[in-house]
């Protein structure tokens, strides 16, 4: 009689392996780190110069430089679930318009006079504003004034290639019912206050567009926490949660000379820095960050931010929101400093 294969032969024969050899690496005792990683606008600036001289729009769907770990090699991932990039639109300029099951934000950085159009919605863009391209809309980018525009672009690119989900089409194409979306952002804005009559069908906000001005209102209104910290969420104003199921926002204003209380989450983000300069630590490494900076903020690792010269405002863009809806989110806040 033959005698039967090693058993991890025979496992690997029908697609198996054992649990007993690998069970402490594939159940660690706290999430695996990665690196922090920046891209100062000082590095970045150059980079921006030479893709609106060298790259022509009418060769390129997006002129987008993307930000890339190398942790991920071959990927775009900039964290496990989130992808970043600056994306360049010179007047006169145009980007075609398209869907995918991909969320998606922009956060204006630099210059005036650019739209996006969101399901036939005109959102204008100005420095420090928000503007959401939520999953499967139609969106286009079109340059009406005279100053080159630069603007972040974070999608949840990572997560939608790890569920293997990832469709996209070009378009023009058929425009879906907009709901509330389809009223003035005036008659959403209102606190507390919501037109009557027309229920919201999609999982994010209606409100496309948040205006700077008014993000800026509300953190100078806001009482500052016990570290001197004022923290901004940016919300679905039907449900009041994440204004995507994916992507949740946050304004983050620092009082110079203060830092914060120590923080770690099991979400992972990426930092913009809309105004004013500082440092941040995240374990044993220190970022130091000026206008218009990009950083990531990895998961499970203690998180500090102090501003040198204020006002210091971050963006946070960040998965917290997905983690939370799949009872993944744990954050834990350390002692002051």
């Amino acid at each position: 009689m033959t005698a039967p294969p090693p058993l991890l032969e025979a496992l690997a024969a029908v697609n198996s392996v054992p649990l007993w050899d690998r069970y402490k690496a594939l159940n660690t005792r706290e999430p695996h780190p990665h690196a922090a990683l920046h891209w100062p606008w000082h590095v970045m600036q150059p980079l921006v110069d030479r893709a609106s001289r060298e790259v022509n729009m009418q060769e390129a769907e997006r002129r987008a430089l993307l930000f890339t770990h190398p942790d991920w090699p071959g990927t775009v991932f900039t964290t496990p679930t989130l992808s970043g990039a600056l994306q360049i639109l010179l007047p006169g300029e145009s980007a075609p318009p398209h869907r995918h099951t991909l969320a998606a934000l922009r956060l204006v950085m630099r210059g005036r006079g650019a739209v996006t159009i969101v399901d036939g919605k005109r959102c204008v863009m100005e420095p420090g504003d928000l503007v959401l391209t939520p999953a499967w809309s139609w969106h286009e980018h079109v340059h009406e004034g005279d100053q080159p525009m630069v603007w972040f672009d974070g999608l949840d690119y990572p997560l939608a290639r790890q569920l293997q989900d990832v469709f996209f089409e070009h378009g023009p194409g058929p425009m879906r019912d907009l709901g509330l979306a389809d009223l003035d952002d005036a008659a959403l804005q209102g606190g507390g206050l919501l037109p009557d009559g027309f229920p919201s069908r999609t999982a994010y906000s209606p409100l496309y567009r948040y205006p700077w001005t008014q993000v800026n209102a509300a953190l100078n209104a806001m009482p500052a926490a016990a570290d001197g910290s004022k923290r901004l969420r940016y919300t679905n104003p039907v449900s009041g949660g994440a204004v995507m199921p994916t992507i949740d926002c946050h304004a983050l204003r620092l009082t110079p000379g203060a830092t914060t209380r120590p923080q770690r989450s099991t979400a992972t983000a990426m930092a913009i820095v809309i105004e004013g300069e500082g440092d941040t630590r995240i374990g044993e490494q220190q970022i130091r960050w000026k206008p218009h900076d990009v950083f990531t903020l990895p998961r499970w690792a203690w998180t500090e931010h102090r501003a040198s010269a204020g006002p210091a405002t971050i963006f946070l863009m960040s998965d917290r929101e997905f983690l939370s809806r799949i009872d993944h989110l744990r954050e834990e806040e350390g002692l002051t400093t």
